[in-house]
């Protein structure tokens, strides 16, 4: 990667075409809170990640993950990524119960309750391994998230923690 005139880093596609590759890319799992701007914000992140080559699997409850297969076409936007894959997880609550305003705490605790040892097996089990079978070498997690910290302590896979707080909302 260098940087750019905008300050933003570019992929340098000249460096990468004459190097031979070491080790496999990264296999790196993002797993955002289950709300629409921390998903769409997590998204990106795993967009440009994606394009840097490396191996992303987006771990989403299955209530976003249909909500967004139903609403987006998600699908389509990921399919040029041949290292990227979606995976998902129950958040312990019905199909039919809020989870926003009023009822969030209530899907917070069930993350917690309900979600974390399934995260844990999931992890355990190669559930969440890449499509050529590599094992998740990284976890990136919601900075609200405190669970997939201790799973990956458990373990041994570096958590990478990301706030996807917008700098303008401060």
């Amino acid at each position: 990667m260098i940087p750019s005139r905008s300050g933003v880093l570019a992929i340098s596609t000249i460096d990468r075409a004459h190097m031979e590759p070491k080790s496999k890319a990264p296999h790196v799992l993002i797993f955002p809170l289950p709300a629409q701007g921390h998903a769409n914000s997590m998204l990106n992140l795993a967009q440009l990640l994606s394009l840097a080559g490396l191996n992303i699997t987006f771990l989403n409850t299955d209530h976003n993950h249909n909500r967004l297969v139903l609403h987006t076409n998600i699908l389509h936007c990921f399919a040029c990524f041949p290292g990227f894959q979606f995976k998902t997880i129950p958040d312990g609550l019905l199909v039919d119960h809020p989870r926003a305003g009023d009822h969030f705490m209530e899907l917070f605790d069930s993350l917690e309750l309900v979600t974390k040892p399934i995260f844990r097996e999931m992890l355990c089990s190669s559930q969440l391994n890449s499509a050529t079978g590599q094992s998740v070498t990284c976890i990136i997690a919601d900075g609200i998230l405190s669970f997939p910290i201790d799973v990956g302590n458990e373990i041994g896979i570096p958590v990478i923690l990301f706030r996807t707080i917008s700098a303008g909302s401060h």
